[in-house]
């Protein structure tokens, strides 16, 4: 037996918009190249549009990449 271990692939930042696997906060902010807090200040319901997000408990939510992407287009100003 091969006593050496398999690396995992890397996780890409950038994914296609076809994505639909849920995603963690920690993941969100690498491909938003944001920090973690902010993606949580993001998602708090006192916010007048949070980002969409699945909260399984207090401590674990997730997110959806084509969701995202659609708040954050929905977020444009005219220029």
């Amino acid at each position: 037996m091969d006593s050496r271990k398999k690396k995992s692939a890397p996780i890409s930042p950038v994914t296609s918009s076809a994505d639909d696997s849920f995603i963690t906060p920690r993941q969100l902010s690498e491909r938003l190249h944001v920090k973690v807090t902010t993606i949580h200040e993001w998602s708090r319901r006192r916010n007048t549009n949070p980002i969409p997000h699945y909260p399984i408990s207090r401590k674990v939510v997730y997110y959806r990449w084509p969701e995202v992407v659609a708040w954050i287009e929905a977020q444009r100003v005219a220029a």
